[in-house]
C-alpha cells in the first residue's frame, strides 16, 4: 500500500509491503512509533488494531467526523483509501 498524507505539518508518502492488511498495518505502527522517538514509547503497549481504532478516535476529533472504529486491520485501510490516503498497489 501506499500511504499519502501530511500530518502535523510533515508530508508522509511510504510504500508498506506485507501478506496482509495485518502485517501491513503493524509495519505502520512500527514507523510511526521511530518516528515519534521517545513520545511513541506507548505505541509499544498497544496492539496494531489499538493503534489504528486510535489514529480513528484522533482524526475523528480533528476533523469533527463520526468514522466507527475499526474492528480489523482490513477496515481500517478501506477507510483510509476511502478517505483518499491509501492506494492499494498493484503486485
Amino acid at each position: 500500500v501506499r500511504v499519502t498524507m501530511e500530518v502535523a505539518g510533515r508530508k508522509i508518502d511510504e510504500v508498506l509491503t506485507g501478506p496482509d492488511a495485518d502485517d501491513v498495518l503493524a509495519q505502520a505502527k512500527a514507523r510511526v512509533a521511530k518516528e515519534l522517538g521517545w513520545k511513541g514509547l506507548f505505541l509499544s503497549a498497544m496492539t496494531p488494531l489499538g493503534f489504528a481504532q486510535k489514529a480513528v478516535e484522533l482524526y475523528n476529533g480533528s476533523h469533527q467526523t463520526k468514522y466507527a472504529l475499526p474492528q480489523s486491520a482490513d477496515e481500517f485501510l478501506r477507510l483510509g483509501q476511502d478517505l483518499g490516503y491509501i492506494a492499494i498497489l498493484p503486485d
